[in-house]
This record gives C-alpha cells, sequence and structure tokens, in this order.
C-alpha cells in the first residue's frame, strides 16, 4: 500500500534510511551517515511538503519525500531491494507532478541508471558540500 507517513513512523524511516544509506553509499565513511541519523529523524523527514511510504504486510519497506518538485529522498529498504518497489514509488511521485529534480551521488551507479530508466537526463555534475562527493542533479519532465 502506498500512503502519506504518519508521523509516529518517522523514527523507522531514519531507520530504514540508515540501513540504505550504508549500503548504497559505501564510498562515505558509514560515521558519516550514523552522525545524520538524528537530523533525518528530527528535520528533513518531518519537514518534507510530501512524505510517501510503501508498505507490505504492516511493514514500511521504502519511502519518497518531495519538496515542491524536487525529490530529497528515495530509499527502499535493502532487505527488499530489486523488486521494483523504487519504481512503484516514483510512478506516484512522478504522477503528481510534471516535473521533478533531484540530486543523487555519482558514484552511486545504481541509483544513476534507475533514475536514467525512468526518464531523467543529467543536467550537471557538482560536489555535495556535506561529503565533498561529486553529485549528479537531474531533471524529469513529462
Amino acid at each position: 500500500m502506498l500512503r502519506s507517513a504518519r508521523p509516529d513512523e518517522i523514527p523507522l524511516l531514519a531507520d530504514l534510511w540508515l540501513r540504505a544509506s550504508l549500503r548504497a553509499h559505501d564510498f562515505i565513511p558509514a560515521e558519516f551517515w550514523v552522525s545524520h541519523r538524528d537530523a533525518m529523524a528530527a528535520e528533513h523527514l518531518p519537514g518534507a511538503d510530501e512524505l510517501l511510504v510503501l508498505e507490505t504486510e504492516g511493514r514500511l519497506i521504502g519511502f519518497a519525500a518531495l519538496n515542491g518538485e524536487r525529490l530529497e529522498a528515495l530509499f527502499i529498504d535493502p532487505e527488499v531491494q530489486s523488486y521494483g518497489y523504487g519504481s512503484r514509488l516514483m510512478a506516484e511521485a512522478m504522477a503528481r507532478h510534471r516535473r521533478l529534480t533531484l540530486c543523487v551521488y555519482s558514484r552511486n551507479v545504481r541509483a544513476v541508471s534507475f533514475y536514467r530508466r525512468l526518464g531523467f537526463r543529467e543536467l550537471e555534475e557538482r560536489l555535495e558540500p556535506l561529503t565533498g562527493e561529486a553529485e549528479t542533479l537531474m531533471l524529469w519532465e513529462r
């Protein structure tokens, strides 16, 4: 089931974010992700304009956080990645908007390829200030 997140689910989503971030971004020290978990739970997730969750069999398995036309986060529980759940969340986000932008770490080749398959195109590469890693700004339009 795809639905809006409830406030009491934020800690679970922050934990999911941490597990998925550690797996997807192994080129960034784990301490970085661990140190940002509380800010994700206290500020970033509750501050999103839209926070969509994907739930199956009573378990939260993924979420998408959007602010206006910007996809701030898309994360799927590492235990259930590659089963189409990310595509399902993105289909909902894309149905709600005419245009979306996002930034993805350039070294996260799997994610860059995923967004390309969905029709996003690369606009520019720049440095993400918190990690110093290259990130790719991408755009999708109907």
